[in-house]
């Protein structure tokens, strides 16, 4: 049953991505992409099946993978300009396999983990494509949205069954892998080029500020306040700092067009 609700949870997610790369525009969902949405469930999931021990070793997991999805985005969004959605996602999946054993290494103590994160994603968003203004306006048709959104479903499910067997990092890479952003990156490849599905992925490496911090909040909190109230208060700081810190890029970083 929980395997079902965490695939119905993330089918929902890509949609609700989709539609926000449709109306809202590509980078605000690069951020909504970045939000721990599925994390945030998996973890009260552990919490309350595994223990708090497990859980908090989980979310330093969730934070240290950052630096994977980081570099995932990078490899894709790189990649992307010179070739299909299969040779992008095959860069984008490289390099974030290229990074997995620094993950796990920094997995065991959450000051290491942040480092990892915070230094890889703000690298890494220094480095992205900078596109200038959408010129391709957001599109999907409704069937292959839902496609794509229960092709991410199916896969977490399966993540969901092995993931507790496997340890903490490994729960915690589960929780975090880019099912949602690759999925989306691909629809928005295949529609609008290169170009929209760098637009999607430079919102998503901002949002992993966001993301960072929403892991680190509920390791501090949680074995004082307990699971949900540290989730509760996670999820505000993750919410709140991928607004601001794409805000204040955009202050200090003026957009540049690559060809």
């Amino acid at each position: 049953m929980d395997g079902l609700f965490k695939a119905l949870l993330t089918a929902a997610t890509v949609l609700l991505v989709m539609v926000a790369a449709r109306y809202g525009g590509r980078r605000v969902a690069g951020l909504v992409a970045a939000l721990p949405t599925i994390t945030a469930p998996t973890l009260a999931w552990l919490a309350h099946d595994e223990g708090m021990s497990f859980a908090i070793s989980a979310a330093i997991g969730s934070v240290a993978a950052c630096a994977m999805l980081a570099v995932f985005a990078l490899g894709y969004a790189r990649a992307a300009r010179y070739g299909g959605c299969l040779l992008a996602l095959i860069c984008g999946v490289g390099g974030a396999l290229a990074m997995a054993l620094p993950a796990r290494a920094a997995s065991t103590d959450l000051g290491w983990a942040l480092v990892l994160a915070l230094g890889s994603s703000a690298l890494t968003f220094a480095a992205m494509p900078r596109m200038g203004a959408e010129v391709v306006p957001p599109r999907g048709r409704p069937r292959s949205m839902l496609l794509v959104a229960a092709s991410a479903g199916g896969l977490t499910a399966l993540a969901t069954l092995i993931g507790p067997a496997m340890g903490g990092f490994a729960a915690g890479l589960l929780s975090s892998l880019p099912l949602i952003t690759g999925s989306v990156a691909m629809a928005e490849h295949a529609q609008g080029g290169h170009r929209a599905s760098a637009h999607f992925l430079r919102g998503y490496v901002g949002g992993l500020f966001g993301k960072a911090a929403f892991g680190a909040v509920f390791v501090l909190l949680a074995p004082r306040t307990g699971a949900l109230p540290a989730l509760s208060l996670a999820c505000v700081c993750a919410c709140l700092l991928s607004t601001v810190r794409p805000r204040l890029s955009g202050l200090v970083a003026p957009a540049r067009v690559t060809r």
